[in-house]
């Protein structure tokens, strides 16, 4: 990721994760979901730039989750369309997990709709365990939802 930076999300990144969210999903969070976990104190948004010409940057992901007591609870990862296929979601939250890793977190969790099936082998891919399907939990759709969890016994 040598031409990718990590950074906090702020408020003025707001802008180009809204672009990222509304193409990535059908029920995309809003402006005040994105500031409203900005000022949430178990709350951590962070943003992925790729370096541009002339020291410029443009936001290509995002990433947010609650950090509680020994877990973290992730709400939200998304890749710009254009950015796909290319390994960044992972190595994104793999380097963000591994960060929080140390910090006497024991596990990370997450909830995916079922069909999600390239999140659902990202997950997997990172060390995440389908613990459990409730169906008909989408409200929208009906549809069901999977319950992952990774513990941090393992390595990540």
């Amino acid at each position: 990721m040598s031409d990718l930076i990590i950074d906090t999300m702020s408020e003025k990144d707001i802008d180009p994760v809204l672009s990222i969210e509304q193409a990535s999903f059908k029920h995309p969070w809003s402006r005040i979901s994105f500031l409203n976990e900005l000022s949430n104190k178990f709350s951590h948004s962070f943003v992925l730039k790729l370096e541009n010409s002339f020291e410029t940057y443009q936001i290509i992901a995002y990433l947010c989750f609650r950090l509680f007591t020994d877990e973290i609870h992730i709400l939200k990862i998304a890749v710009n369309p254009e950015q796909r296929r290319k390994g960044i979601a992972f190595k994104f939250l793999k380097h963000c997990l591994g960060t929080f890793c140390g910090q006497k977190i024991k596990s990370a969790t997450l909830d995916v709709r079922q069909s999600n099936t390239a999140g659902i082998g990202l997950y997997k891919k990172i060390g995440f365990d389908i613990k459990a399907q409730i169906p008909n939990y989408y409200s929208d759709t009906r549809e069901d939802v999977i319950l992952m969890r990774k513990n941090f016994l393992k390595e990540v």
